[in-house]
């Protein structure tokens, strides 16, 4: 009963020892409702984003659809292709573009200061 809290001290004085002990009551109590709240007992919740009033939120069906989203595969890649008027731009060294050759070997772009291309042979793995 220690934790319960008493009225607000009126015709008191604050900073008396009543207000003192009503503030520190308080906050021990808010302090512990931020520890000790379950959320197991909290009820009546949403459960889709229309509900939490997120009515702009993109959904699962439009993945992989024509004008919705392209879904990433385990290797956080995009499993559609890419269609696009603007530039694609490689500011790593190390990574360039990829192609895959008929006899199932991966080739790496990579391009020097003077600007010639040459490509490595990465195997057959996906890098």
């Amino acid at each position: 009963m220690a934790n319960l809290l008493p009225p607000l001290p009126t015709g008191i004085a604050p900073g008396s020892y009543w207000w003192n002990d009503w503030y520190e009551k308080l906050r021990n109590i808010v302090n512990e409702i931020g520890t000790s709240v379950s959320w197991s007992i909290i009820t009546g919740t949403p459960t889709t984003l229309a509900g939490y009033g997120i009515t702009d939120a993109q959904v699962t069906s439009e993945k992989n659809n024509p004008n919705g989203y392209a879904g990433l595969n385990a290797s956080s890649r995009i499993t559609k292709g890419v269609d696009t008027t603007d530039d694609v731009i490689i500011d790593s060294t190390a990574k360039g573009l990829v192609l895959k050759s008929p006899n199932a070997h991966y080739w790496r772009a990579s391009i020097s200061n003077a600007g010639v291309v040459t490509w490595t042979d990465l195997g057959t793995t996906k890098p």
